[in-house]
């Protein structure tokens, strides 16, 4: 039986997701588009930003099911999680400071972002197998509410870092929270000494072990398609946000809209996923909270098809931000709960995680291939309107196709 986590546990638990995030919401929504607009210039952004988030997020999709599969099998006596969480971290602090001091050189800055990548989701896919290690199953909801908790907090810091740091002070900033989010997830976690567990596996085995049989698992694998409809919207929203203020809303600096948006999105989120995460274990309805949560995000997609209005724009961040944050508290939680049983953890939780990853790549490769030729024959403004009605598809039917999980509520 795994003891019940107090609420400092809980928090102690999901810190090192703060720190990740703070990290993700920073490059993602402003730095990274920012300096690769500075590096390309406007004709060439949309197009070298989604091949930017295509490669990396192929490097994320490799590395997080097979890094979760080796720390399944760590022996160490911190435990088979924290020694990843430490060497990730180390390679993703490095990545940052390249970036930082790229300067003028466009494949140094690339370089850097691509080890970012490839270091945090080694940390990342050791560090989301931590929930189902030590968390109970009647607490799963309250943990994957402070998870998107943390989630949505690190939403205000990451994009207050790089409206009033410098370019390279942004990212030792970055590379500070990682260090803290590091400490306090190293000595107020506590794992099993993995020396004393019997991983026994032969290498060989690891290629069939990352398999996950769709016969016998067909819900881990429902899970897993409607999560990755629901992330190819928040990815399309993520990383086109700045550039459909720019063009489509008409707003020259983007970056204080931006800013203004993702405070009410945070606002709207911690409204509703600590509660969500709560309500989810008690009513045991995971699903039904789901659907609510992505056609919340749905609608605020097909808001801004029709809007130029930066006040309605606005509204629609809280809305977004309390869908979001339902989604995201539940979302977790249904994860753990459709596992396959025994010690791979790590391995199916990379391989869910996945799915955002997969999201990622999909989301730049439709939006690359929309806007491009789109623009060439309608104004770029327009062009992301279009690309915003697709996101609204996505957010109908990966909440839609939830019902589909049949040994979960």
């Amino acid at each position: 039986m795994k003891p019940r986590l107090s609420l400092l546990q809980n928090i102690f638990l999901s810190f090192y997701w703060f720190a990740s995030n703070v990290q993700w919401t920073a490059l993602i929504i402003i730095v990274v588009p920012r300096e690769v607009l500075f590096l390309v210039g406007r004709n060439h952004s949309t197009s070298v930003l989604s091949i930017l988030v295509i490669v990396g997020s192929l490097i994320a999709t490799f590395v997080q099911p097979w890094g979760g599969l080796i720390s399944d099998r760590l022996r160490h006596r911190w435990g088979r999680r924290r020694p990843y969480i430490l060497w990730g971290t180390v390679g993703n602090i490095i990545g940052l400071l390249l970036m930082g001091y790229a300067g003028h050189d466009f494949w140094l800055f690339v370089a850097g972002y691509m080890v970012v990548q490839f270091a945090a989701n080694l940390a990342q896919a050791a560090y989301q197998a931590l929930i189902p290690d030590i968390v109970s199953q009647e607490q799963r909801g309250v943990a994957s509410g402070f998870m998107g908790f943390m989630t949505q907090f690190a939403i205000i810091f990451g994009a207050l870092l790089p409206r009033f740091l410098g370019n390279t002070t942004v990212y030792w900033a970055l590379a500070a929270f990682l260090v803290v989010g590091w400490a306090v997830t190293q000595w107020g976690v506590k794992e099993v000494d993995s020396r004393q567990l019997d991983l026994t596996d032969a290498p060989q085995h690891w290629l069939r072990d990352m398999w996950i049989s769709p016969r016998q698992y067909p819900d881990f694998w429902w899970v897993f398609g409607t999560r990755l409809l629901v992330m190819l919207g928040f990815a399309t929203l993520e990383n086109y946000l700045f550039y459909y203020l720019k063009f489509t809303a008409k707003i020259a600096s983007p970056e204080p809209i931006v800013f203004d948006i993702l405070a009410l999105l945070t606002l709207g989120s911690l409204l509703s996923v600590l509660a969500a995460g709560w309500l989810s274990d008690r009513l045991k309805k995971r699903k039904g909270m789901v659907v609510v949560g992505g056609l919340l995000m749905g609608l605020t997609a097909l808001v801004f098809v029709f809007t130029q209005s930066v006040t309605l724009i606005l509204v629609m961040g809280t809305v977004f931000g309390f869908g979001y944050g339902i989604y995201m508290s539940t979302d977790w939680a249904l994860a753990v709960d459709v596992l396959p049983p025994g010690r791979s953890e790590g391995r199916s939780m990379g391989l869910w995680q996945a799915s955002f990853n997969l999201a990622q790549v999909g989301a730049g490769l439709i939006a690359g291939a929309l806007v491009t030729p789109l623009a060439s024959i309608m104004n770029l403004g327009m062009a992301y309107r279009i690309l915003f009605i697709v996101t609204f598809l996505y957010f109908v039917l990966g909440s839609l196709f939830i019902q589909k999980v049949k040994t979960a509520q």
